[in-house]
């Protein structure tokens, strides 16, 4: 997670999957029927994941079931100085490079990611999002996540101020400030994500699209992050703490 300077827009995005590279795109084409095997035989095996994770409640032995079976799905989760993953903090601010990125980190430890786009209902249920019923401005957002965070018994919220998928390569999205305006202390937590043959996302692509190419590749490589918490300083907006927090990612 890199302090997002000022690259320009078109170097923080993809816009085309496939490889320009004449080696890389033969390679592709040859691993196209296996590719096409695994993406039919992952789909089966998705839905027992996901069966699995709706029956079993929330504790260290799910994530280990699922994380294992997600191996399967060709998704490895990878995360470097675990021990500095604070527990009494409520808020994990992460940077935005795939649609599932909050599933991935829900691998790790228990979190809730609030629904912040798209209809309510199963389809965002099932997609591991939580629903609060706000269809206002981001004002009542803030203070619906400021009630639920007051509960110390509710997991801690996973927010990603960029707001937008990145390629994660080039920078950061500059982060919105409403995710810092919940609490006075956060968690960043860097995100990187790799895959062979095709890029990792593209922009403005749909979270089905990007599943079924996930399932078609051979693995995807998440590797997870964690940073020492950063609290806001005395009368600091949370503008300045929003960009502060940007700046410690890199």
């Amino acid at each position: 997670m890199e302090p997002g300077a000022a690259p320009g827009p078109e170097r923080l995005f993809d816009s085309h999957r496939l490889p320009t590279d004449g080696f890389l795109l033969l390679a592709l084409l040859l691993y196209a029927p296996v590719g096409l095997c695994l993406l039919v035989l992952r789909l089966f095996i998705g839905v027992h994941v996901f069966l699995v994770s709706c029956i079993l409640p929330d504790s260290v032995v799910r994530r280990f079931i699922v994380r294992v079976m997600c191996s399967v799905l060709g998704l490895f989760v990878q995360q470097s100085d675990p021990r500095l993953r604070d527990v009494n903090v409520q808020v994990y601010i992460a940077n935005h490079v795939t649609q599932f990125d909050h599933n991935i980190i829900n691998l790790l430890t228990s979190c809730n990611t609030p629904a912040l786009n798209g209809a309510p209902g199963f389809i965002c249920w099932s997609r591991g999002f939580m629903e609060l019923g706000v269809t206002g401005s981001r004002a009542e957002l803030v203070d619906s996540l400021k009630a639920y965070s007051s509960h110390r018994e509710n997991p801690p919220l996973l927010l990603f101020p960029e707001e937008a998928a990145t390629n994660g390569r080039a920078g950061l999205l500059r982060f919105s400030s409403w995710p810092f305006s919940i609490l006075d202390v956060v968690q960043p937590v860097a995100l990187q994500v790799q895959r062979p043959l095709i890029t990792v996302s593209v922009a403005d692509s749909s979270w089905i699209t990007e599943l079924l190419w996930t399932f078609f590749v051979p693995f995807t490589v998440y590797q997870v992050r964690w940073m020492p918490s950063v609290p806001r300083r005395a009368e600091e907006l949370s503008e300045d703490f929003a960009l502060r927090v940007q700046e410690v990612g890199g």
